[in-house]
């Protein structure tokens, strides 16, 4: 799902074969949201930005896939840079660049029915935020914020945030996380709430006012809060 900034992705397993271990080891954990990914202009600054901060940084490498691009197809390009899963279990964290953003941010994709156009965030649920700050500011090279849940994490385009159990509940309708950590909602921006509102509620979805938000809980969504932001 492309956006004006960010996107989000739905990935299935069609061949156990070809997946790492680790993400059966996630998948085996809960359902729901797992793979988070930081933009990256230049694969290899990020690599040795990061390298110099901490170990915990694979070296970047390419990969390739057909994607739908009018009526047949055309190449879509990447490099990946992963933190190592074992240094940072919160969430599969890697570093993206696009090298054909063109291909990808078609203008008819990134219209939507529900008024979403941003990846506005991702909140990851854990018992020790300042621990998990620490680790995450090596990655990122930002020093977190206080939020009104937790730490902030304000990147160039959206955030991350870091919430104990606790704070996630109070703040997200009394939604209990299944385990921690936990990536436990995604944000998206929207031009117009009460748009948004209405597309879902036309579809049947669950929608909960949370302050100027609104969230779908997880039992709508396979496992995670969706939260639409104006």
């Amino acid at each position: 799902m492309m956006f004006r900034e960010g996107y989000f992705e739905l990935i299935g397993v069609t061949d156990p074969a070809l997946y790492h271990e680790h993400l059966r080891i996630l998948l085996n954990r809960y359902t729901g949201l797992h793979l988070v990914a930081l933009g990256a202009d230049d694969s290899d600054a990020t690599f040795a930005d990061v390298r110099a901060r901490t170990d915990a940084i694979e070296e970047p490498y390419a990969i390739a896939r057909q994607v739908p691009f009018g009526e047949g197809s055309r190449e879509g390009r990447f490099r990946i840079t992963e933190i190592e899963p074992a240094w940072f279990p919160e969430a599969d964290l890697f570093f993206c660049q696009h090298d054909t953003p063109d291909v990808l941010w078609q203008d008819d994709l990134m219209r939507h029915a529900n008024g979403v156009t941003s990846l506005a965030g991702v909140v990851l649920v854990c018992d020790e935020a300042v621990a998990v700050a620490e680790r995450l500011q090596l990655v990122t090279g930002v020093t977190p914020t206080e939020g009104e849940a937790g730490l902030v994490f304000d990147l160039q385009r959206g955030r991350v945030e870091l919430q104990t159990p606790q704070a996630f509940s109070e703040h997200h309708a009394g939604v209990a996380p299944p385990v921690t950590p936990w990536v436990g909602a995604v944000m998206f921006g929207v031009s117009d709430l009460a748009a948004t509102r209405s597309a879902l509620s036309a579809n049947g979805v669950e929608v909960m006012a949370d302050g100027g938000s609104l969230m779908v809980p997880p039992n709508e969504t396979d496992g995670a809060c969706v939260v639409f932001e104006g």
